[in-house]
């Protein structure tokens, strides 16, 4: 890898896919000031200009500190070829939210299949041979969850989310709570565009309601449910837990309340579930061991 110094001044970093965040900048360049910059940044070049792919915190940084040049690799790369590996950079960021790896997970779908049109499914197949070895072409869901080490169906799912969010609803929605729950990113996405401008908006002028189907009932004046008993909460629970959770839940009950466990078991029983009853508990009931010997 060839490192250059590389004139900031010659730098095109324009059309990023993300913002630049201002107070991390500020941190990367006082670690810069302190320490020096420990990773160059990269480009590609054109004409005679240098277009950025990755780094541009970095590059923001000394410019701030007033730098001529900084220290760069100078990659062989395709415009498209340049924005995959920017996306690529951003995706393995671990601060990402999930609206962001969302919007960068449907940037890479998009190149990523410009790139290889024969992955995509239903794409255009330039030749017989495409044609018949179709289906050993890895698809963009599969090669991008290999590659950030994430499911198949949680690419498909930000893919999804990312398309069923209108953009100008993404774009007001950036800074606000719900970026970073994808759950609520997953029922905002569920929602007609009309609902979700109506939906953004409320949430910029009642940050304090952070629940979208609350959001929806009150845009719609529906009356608020009723709270859940606790039974039904407990039921909740209940249906959440696996087979070993529910045994330890019974096993405990039943050691609060036996006869209470005991009657519920028994006006529930099959006739079979009876008998099974019956035989266990028989030999456990005072004088059962005289009745056998008479």
């Amino acid at each position: 890898m060839n490192v250059e110094q590389i004139k900031v001044s010659d730098i095109e970093a324009s059309d990023r896919l993300r913002e630049l965040d201002p107070d991390y900048v500020e941190f990367i360049r006082l670690s810069i000031a302190d320490h020096g910059l420990r990773q160059p940044i990269e480009v590609r070049k054109v004409g005679r200009k240098y277009h950025l792919i990755a780094g541009g915190h970095r590059l923001a940084a000394v410019t701030a500190l007033e730098w001529d040049t900084i220290p760069g690799v100078v990659l062989k790369a395709t415009e498209l070829e340049a924005r995959l590996l920017e996306i690529d950079e951003n995706l393995f960021r671990r601060e990402l939210s999930p609206l962001d790896r969302a919007t960068f997970l449907a940037k890479r779908k998009e190149v990523y299949e410009e790139l290889h049109p024969e992955a995509k499914h239903g794409g255009d197949r330039k030749s017989d041979q495409v044609d018949k070895l179709g289906h050993l072409i890895a698809s963009f869901s599969e090669v991008t969850a290999e590659k950030l080490g994430l499911s198949e169906r949680t690419v498909r799912r930000a893919v999804h989310v990312f398309r069923a969010i209108a953009p100008d609803v993404r774009q007001k929605i950036s800074t606000l709570w719900i970026a970073d729950s994808g759950s609520q990113l997953d029922t905002l996405a569920k929602q007609t565009p009309d609902m979700q401008r109506k939906i953004a908006d409320y949430m910029v002028q009642w940050s304090s309601v952070r629940n979208v189907a609350e959001i929806v009932r009150q845009l719609e004046n529906r009356p608020k449910p009723p709270a859940p008993e606790k039974l039904e909460k407990f039921l909740s629970f209940w249906r959440k837990c696996d087979p070993e959770e529910r045994q330890q839940i019974v096993e405990y009950a039943s050691g609060q309340m036996p006869s209470v466990a005991c009657n519920a078991a028994w006006l529930k029983a099959s006739e079979f579930e009876k008998r099974t009853i019956v035989e266990d508990f028989a030999p456990r009931l005072p004088g059962f061991s005289e009745k056998e010997a008479a």
